[in-house]
């Protein structure tokens, strides 16, 4: 089956100005790019429009929703054809009887919904993926957290030699299956517990095979430096090439920070280490409400044990304590808060900041409680704070997650504009509840309003940091670029139209503007309506 798109505008992926021509897709690859001279089938009038490489969402959480949403429409109605998953250390795989209790309670507490059930290694989990099908790619990486809890549960301490050499087989046994690399979730149990010297050690088995190491650090506020500085710490001791995941400053007191950090990034490539960041178009971040607020010790054992602490009075003092040191330490940065508010006020000033958290999925039980702020929700029950907090999360099962407006645009544009920064979505396209609106609009929004409203970088750039930049980072030698021989991961769109709708009140709404897209030269999205096509694969590291 030939499809040509004639007469389009053709911005390539690796950052050359836009071109004119027509682009010739034959089966599952491209053809003829420019003047074409094989016969089509069907021929696609793209005057007006963008050609464009099919978008690599390099930092996507769609692996918890893709066996029970294989059409994956929040990321292909936008222009993706290609989603790595297994970040942030988390992921469904690989697993075994106690990884399976973990994200049993876990995936509740992120999706507010039941999960698809885990799978023991990567393989399981492509098998499950391409037997029923599914449409987009799907670019694996192995998740620390599941790898360390495999070994050891949810203990909190350093992992003995014994679990270190459990743990490097499990990445290696998945790295060999086609996995792209590593990630690291070091805020979240079980990986919060574990120590530099250990994550280096199984970062090296990712780069044996040629993989990468992708990050969300162990803090992105108070201690972003540090946190950057082990990252690249890890990177040069194991000689793998570096992804800081959605490299941000959290925290108004922290705001600026970037600039130093992007400053580190740019002496360390200086240096010779591969390390790139990746962000999302907007200033509030998400996650689940009891990884903002709780001692990590309160995770010790398993969720099971985190409701019973939270349900005895004398361990809720411990837990309300514990977090109060945890936020106070959060916030200190010597010389720099004292000047904002004086140190009496340091606590009461954090915890007025996270009480304007908005709720965006409590589904279990109080569903009015979406899109309402933590201090809207006291206010309603009567109760101070805490209380409020730690009664809610077990009336809810823990099954909360909020939205923290915590960066600043200033910050954002900063990292995006940085020659060394991707575009990822981050995003949990949950079907229950309000996600964050970045699962539905992110590219749209990096179109219409960097490029085109605020003018950031030209489009061929934004393009860029969207396809080729990713696919290179990844080592897929045959997508993210138009050329032919490459596979047919294509999006057409109308630069001038593409509007994102998707809204904190309202996150479902797909972008206007994306009119075509083609994944492994299947028409998935035809005239802005998804076709059901299922046309992705579940792809191998070693076959790029």
């Amino acid at each position: 089956m030939r499809v040509l798109l004639r007469d389009a505008t053709i911005i390539d992926g690796t950052g050359a100005e836009a071109d004119a021509g027509d682009v010739l897709l034959e089966d599952d690859h491209i053809a003829e790019i420019g003047a074409t001279t094989l016969a089509p089938d069907e021929v696609i009038d793209a005057r007006g429009l963008v050609v464009a490489p099919g978008f690599i969402d390099v930092h996507s959480h769609s692996d918890f929703t893709l066996p029970g949403d294989p059409e994956a429409r929040a990321k292909v109605m936008q222009g993706v054809t290609s989603e790595v998953v297994g970040n942030c250390g988390l992921g469904l795989f690989p697993s075994n009887e106690t990884v399976e209790r973990f994200y049993a309670l876990l995936s509740p507490m992120l999706f507010g919904e039941p999960g698809g059930g885990c799978f023991r290694d990567i393989a399981s989990y492509r098998a499950r993926l391409e037997e029923r099908g599914v449409s987009v790619n799907v670019v694996p990486l192995v998740p620390h957290g599941n790898v360390r809890c495999e070994a050891m549960g949810l203990a909190e301490r350093a992992a003995r030699p014994d679990e270190i050499a459990r743990m490097r087989d499990s990445v290696d046994t998945n790295m060999r299956q086609g996995a792209f690399g590593l990630s690291t979730g070091l805020v979240y149990a079980p990986g919060a517990f574990a120590d530099t010297e250990e994550i280096v050690e199984l970062a090296k088995v990712s780069a044996a095979h040629g993989g990468i190491y992708a990050s969300h650090m162990r803090d992105e506020g108070s201690r972003l430096v540090q946190s950057v500085e082990e990252t690249l710490r890890i990177g040069r001791e194991a000689k793998i090439p570096v992804q800081i995941s959605h490299h941000k400053a959290a925290g108004r007191w922290n705001w600026g920070k970037v600039e130093t950090t992007l400053a580190m990034v740019d002496r360390a490539r200086a240096e010779g280490l591969d390390v790139h960041s990746d962000v999302y178009p907007y200033t509030a971040g998400s996650t689940v409400l009891s990884a903002m607020f709780l001692p990590l010790w309160a995770f010790e054992g398993s969720q099971d044990r985190l409701l019973e602490r939270l349900r005895d009075p004398e361990v809720r003092k411990q837990i309300v304590e514990g977090s109060k040191e945890r936020m106070m330490k959060l916030a200190q940065l010597p010389g720099v808060l004292d000047r904002i508010v004086p140190k009496r006020l340091i606590l009461p000033f954090v915890l007025f900041e996270l009480s304007r958290l908005v709720v965006v999925s409590s589904l279990k039980n109080q569903q009015q409680y979406e899109g309402m702020t933590l201090r809207e929700i006291a206010k309603a029950r009567k109760q101070k704070l805490y209380d409020m907090l730690l009664d809610l999360l077990v009336e809810e099962e823990l099954a909360i997650a909020a939205i923290a407006h915590v960066m600043s645009e200033d910050d954002v544009q900063r990292v995006m504009a940085h020659d060394a920064t991707m575009i990822g979505t981050d995003g949990f396209p949950q079907r229950e509840g309000k996600p964050h609106p970045r699962a539905f609009g992110t590219y749209a929004r990096v179109i219409e309003h960097y490029v085109r409203e605020r003018r950031l970088f030209g489009i061929e750039t934004a393009i860029h940091k969207m396809t080729g930049m990713v696919a290179k980072k990844l080592g897929l030698r045959d997508r993210g670029v138009l050329r032919a021989g490459a596979k047919a991961d294509v999006v057409v769109l109308d630069a001038a139209r593409v509007k994102d709708r998707a809204t904190y009140a309202s996150p479902k709404n797909h972008p206007e503007g994306i009119v075509h897209v083609f994944v492994n030269g299947v028409h998935t999205v035809k005239d802005g309506k998804h076709t059901g096509a299922r046309g992705g694969r579940v792809l191998h590291r070693a076959a790029g």
